[in-house]
């Protein structure tokens, strides 16, 4: 029991240092204070990010994002008394994400390295459209997948029966993504700095607040 324990521990905070890594790494790559990420045509934010920063945002992203598995497997866990065949579902879905998640990160480096190329001026136009309808699309399923998830979250913590208080309820993903795109098109300052990084900076959230709201629960094996 103590060893479950120590793990399930374990899996939560590697889930927390994923959240932190592919958020710097997503940072690394796609910050720019003049905005404009929600640009998935022509990508121009990325002029503004240099090679240094996106070769390392590549690598610590992609090198970090499977810790999310632990994390959805630590986050399944503890909700699994309220309904264990939900609870495996809800780790199967939140893993697949991000596994998909992990393909789209790891082909940002080459949409921004064409940019680059093109605002150089070589004709690379067509390759870029050919990259991007490669790419989009694995990020769209990956926040389909969170509504899932956010779905069988709400309904398990709201039966009482998890390790979870009532309340973490409401910092389901997609709320919390929510949040952040609607930091982001208000045009707040801080939405400036969050949206690059949203699907990190919820995951760390729900991360942090798993593993503090049951600090003192042992595992029951």
């Amino acid at each position: 029991m103590e060893t479950n324990s120590k793990f399930l521990t374990f899996a939560g905070i590697a889930g927390c240092l994923g959240a932190i890594l592919v958020g710097i790494g997503e940072f690394s790559m796609q910050f720019t204070p003049n905005g404009g990420i929600e640009d998935v045509k022509d990508y121009l934010y990325f002029n503004d990010v240099s090679d240094t920063r996106l070769s390392f945002g590549h690598f610590i992203a992609v090198l970090s994002a499977p810790l999310y598995l632990l994390g959805y497997w630590h986050l399944s866990k503890k909700l699994e008394p309220a309904g264990p065949k939900q609870a495996k579902a809800f780790f199967l879905i939140g893993a697949y994400a991000f596994v998909i998640g992990t393909a789209w990160i790891g082909q940002r480096f080459f949409l921004a390295t064409t940019v680059h190329e093109i605002a150089a001026g070589q004709n690379l136009k067509n390759l870029l459209t050919v990259f991007s309808e490669h790419n989009e699309p694995f990020v769209n399923v990956l926040r389909i997948a969170m509504l899932v998830v956010s779905i069988i979250w709400i309904k398990l913590i709201l039966t009482g029966k998890t390790a979870f208080p009532k309340w973490m309820a409401i910092f389901s993903p997609i709320a919390l993504l929510a949040l952040m795109f609607a930091l982001y098109f208000f045009k707040t300052l801080i939405g400036i700095y969050v949206f690059p990084v949203a699907m990190n900076a919820t995951h760390f959230i729900i991360f942090a607040l798993a593993i503090w709201t049951t600090r003192n629960t042992v595992l029951k094996s």
